[in-house]
């Protein structure tokens, strides 16, 4: 019975709670017994110990169905047809794939997954499943995502790239719904990404020496672009340059990542790609032009240093390398974006006798295979090269 209550009349027992006033009964024991607004169901289970459940309705005839729901599983549990556990899942795999995805949701903000990508990813889900006409759990089946994956090859309006992303992501999403006991076993786990190499669009490609020194020269008399300045875009191009570090990284870099004393760049987990932290080595000289840029513009220790994001540095970028006279694709097909100067840092060690294995640390890749694959630009006439070092057999 709650401290503030009084005891009126025929064990009637009155008090206030949350602004409201509460009528209730003395039953015994200083407790207080309350009417319920909706019928509570009362049932021995297959244990033989009483079970009292809400129906969570008003309505007496539906209350009873309820219950004769109740007694029906019990029997079913008892004669070996269902199991408790199985049963409890029961109101989950009930559960709309909206809520469901707002679940999923919920589970990729916990473990960090940035506000962006959770966008997309969500995004990519509802627009596979609306497109093959799923509407509830039971309708995932890896037969029509297959179908929807050949349709997609077949019309070659998405890249195998692309189409990966979307299998990637709704797999993601029917594990964690198998994780929660809708599915015993994910339905979609067989289901095999295409091989990207046979569907290229995009191959990029690393700056050479003299491009580099072409687009900084032009950002001399350059003017503002998007919103950033020609002397800031060039710190930017160079710290990309000179780190490896991803336009989306860099765009969130704050002064207390810096161990300035050391030359060192702490790369927070939460602001990376593959969410690990690290410790990068960074060159005087640019650390140099950090301090000076902090202490012009008076950023604080948790300020991002750079208010800029991404897309505005991509297309500043694109316009810099049209005043530099620098094509942004070649007749070989291979393009040059913010990221190929992530690609020119790693090919620059590369050429410059670093073994592969710490160049893959420095960009801090999961293999060196990815590295080398991806980052590594191997002119036909560095290899001409190379060859030339063999002796004549």
């Amino acid at each position: 019975m709650p401290a503030e209550a009084t005891v009126g009349r025929n064990g009637m027992v009155t008090w206030k709670a949350k602004g409201k006033k509460r009528i209730g009964k003395l039953s015994g024991q200083n407790r207080v017994s309350i009417q319920s607004d909706t019928w509570t169901a009362q049932y021995t289970d297959e244990t033989g110990q009483s079970r009292r459940v809400s129906t969570k309705t008003t309505n007496r005839s539906v209350a009873e169905q309820i219950l004769a729901q109740y007694e029906k599983d019990v029997d079913r549990i008892r004669v070996g047809v269902t199991t408790r556990e199985e049963l409890d899942k029961v109101p989950i795999k009930q559960t709309s794939l909206a809520n469901l995805l707002e679940q999923f949701k919920t589970k990729m903000i916990a473990e960090g997954t940035s506000p962006k990508y959770i966008k997309t990813a969500v995004n990519r889900i509802i627009e596979l499943l609306q497109s093959c006409a799923i509407d509830s759990p039971s309708k995932i089946r890896r037969e029509t995502i297959e179908r929807w994956i050949a349709d997609e090859m077949q019309c070659k309006q998405r890249s195998f790239g692309t189409i990966n992303a979307y299998i990637i992501t709704v797999k993601s999403f029917t594990q964690y719904l198998t994780d929660i006991g809708i599915f015993t076993t994910n339905p979609l786990k067989a289901i095999q990404q295409l091989n990207k190499e046979l569907d290229r669009r995009k191959v990029r490609r690393a700056m050479t020496q003299d491009e580099i020194s072409q687009l900084l020269r032009t950002m001399a008399i350059g003017k503002q672009r998007h919103g950033i300045h020609p002397e800031e875009r060039v710190l930017i191009y160079r710290l990309l340059l000179g780190t490896g570090l991803r336009s989306t990284e860099l765009s969130l870099l704050t002064p207390n990542q810096f161990m300035f004393d050391r030359c060192r760049l702490v790369v927070e987990a939460k602001k990376t790609k593959n969410k690990k932290a690290d410790i990068l080595p960074i060159k005087p000289n640019l650390i140099q032009l950090l301090k000076k840029r902090i202490a012009t513009n008076n950023v604080q220790l948790t300020e991002r240093i750079f208010s800029h994001n991404s897309d505005k540095i991509l297309n500043a970028f694109y316009a810099d390398l049209k005043t530099a006279g620098i094509e942004r694709k070649g007749d070989d097909g291979r393009s040059l974006d913010v990221h190929s100067l992530r690609k020119t840092f790693g090919t620059m060690l590369a050429m410059a006798g670093v073994p592969l294995t710490t160049v893959q640390r420095l960009m801090r890749h999961s293999t060196p295979l990815l590295t080398a694959k991806l980052y590594i630009d191997v002119d036909p006439l560095n290899m001409a090269e190379a060859l030339d070092k063999l002796p004549e057999f």
